[in-house]
C-alpha cells in the first residue's frame, strides 16, 4: 500500500541515515517505525488502565517493572 506524508527534512535526513546504518529500505524502516508507535501506545494505555483499576490500593515501587516484563514476555509469545 502507498502512503504519502510530508515531513520535515531534518527528520527526513534522520530516517534515511538510520535506515541505512540498519541496511533497511526507508519503507521498511518507517513501516517498523509506525508498528512499534501504535503497539506501544496500545501498551502504555494497558498500563495506564491497570493503574487507574488499582486506585488507591498501595501499589509497590516494582509494579511499573513488573507490568513492563509481563507485556514483554506476552509480546515474545
Amino acid at each position: 500500500m502507498r502512503v504519502t506524508v510530508h515531513i520535515p527534512e531534518r527528520v527526513n535526513n534522520e530516517i534515511k541515515r538510520t535506515a541505512e546504518k540498519e541496511r533497511k529500505s526507508v519503507s521498511s524502516f518507517i513501516a517498523e517505525a509506525v508498528q512499534y508507535y501504535i503497539r506501544e501506545k496500545k501498551r502504555r494505555k494497558i498500563g495506564l488502565k491497570v493503574l487507574d483499576l488499582a486506585g488507591k490500593v498501595r501499589i509497590s515501587g516494582d509494579a511499573l517493572r513488573h507490568l513492563e516484563e509481563g507485556r514483554d514476555e506476552h509480546d515474545r509469545s
